[in-house]
């Protein structure tokens, strides 16, 4: 008895989805004119997840165990950051918001599809770090975007490994 126990074979974990949610929220009409086209950074985001998730298909099992497990991956939310005045007359009225992106993930028994556990990261960038960013020659003169794909890939290398920190910690 005691045997099965310290012998526990260790579940295979195989890929499901990975997928990007399309954005439905105001800000992305801004983010538009600013520095992305959201198609441009959904297929970003998810070349990235392709390439920190990169597990075997749960479609190509042959030979399922009761064990195996299936990851799903979703990032339902995300924005690039930006800073705007906007001027009504005399009365100006400053509009802030940093690069943030949400990561969810579901883990699953591949025999049973069975939810097993369920996590969920969000990542935003440091104050400090989209302040100085904004008082740069980028940020007071517009030439380029303020903020771009790279600040995104960041927070969301950032947010998938604290997804698997917790997924780890978790299981």
């Amino acid at each position: 008895m005691f045997s099965k126990l310290l012998k526990r074979e260790k579940p295979r974990v195989f890929l499901g989805v990975l997928a990007v949610a399309p954005r439905s929220d105001i800000k992305r009409h801004l983010d538009q004119w600013g520095m992305f086209k959201n198609e441009d950074l959904d297929s970003s985001l998810r070349q990235n997840l392709k390439e920190i998730f990169s597990l075997p298909s749960a479609q190509s099992v042959e030979d399922p165990k009761k064990t195996d497990l299936v990851l799903d991956v979703v990032v339902p939310k995300f924005q690039s950051g930006d800073a705007w005045d906007l001027s009504l007359g005399e009365i100006g009225i400053p509009l802030m918001w940093r690069p943030k992106i949400t990561i969810s993930s579901r883990l699953y028994y591949l025999n049973t599809e069975k939810t097993k556990e369920t996590f969920s990261v969000t990542e935003k960038m440091k104050f400090s770090h989209y302040v100085g960013r904004l008082f740069t020659l980028r940020g007071i003169f517009r030439f380029r975007p303020v903020f771009d794909s790279r600040d995104m890939e960041y927070l969301l290398y950032l947010a998938c490994h604290k997804l698997l920190l917790k997924m780890r910690k978790a299981t």
